[in-house]
């Protein structure tokens, strides 16, 4: 069957043909084109799985800052959760430091419309820039002490 053909009918059938063409080293097999966008496509993955963490946890660390009278478990386990989640993902994922500043913008914009999404606080209250460094975002004693258990 045809490469290009079997790429866009039967995915799952292409990459199966495909991994055993490279694990056999059958050049000749490789549908070069589609392995390349694909390969790309799993480092945009990445990137966007970085973003989503980031956006989850700048989220709640303005719900943190700007409702310190709504502190809960949940959300001290949601930060909790997602900095663990953001150190294990660049442990796995080292060159994704590189676009770290980028991916911190793009995960605040997403970040600022779910803490307007969960709270009842209008648009003017919350910072037009990202406030936090990546660094102190991710740190386990930043707004939020993690290190510790929840007390209220």
């Amino acid at each position: 069957m045809d490469k290009p053909f079997l790429y866009n009918q039967d995915f799952y059938g292409w990459t199966q043909q495909q991994a055993k063409a490279l694990e056999q080293r059958l050049v000749i097999e490789l549908d070069w084109q589609h392995l390349q966008e694909e390969i790309q496509a799993l480092g945009r993955y990445e990137y966007r799985e970085l973003v989503s963490r980031l956006s989850v946890l700048l989220g709640h660390l303005l719900k943190w800052e700007y409702q310190p009278e709504q502190h809960s478990r949940n959300w001290f386990l949601t930060i909790r959760e997602q900095c663990r989640a953001i150190h294990r993902h660049l442990r796995q994922n080292p060159s994704l430091k590189s676009p770290i500043e980028e991916a911190l913008l793009d995960g605040f914009e997403a970040g600022v419309d779910l803490a307007l999404r969960e709270s009842n606080l209008p648009l003017r209250i919350f910072p037009e820039h990202c406030p936090y460094s990546f660094d102190d975002a991710i740190a386990d004693n930043f707004l939020c002490d993690t290190r510790q258990d929840w007390e209220r």
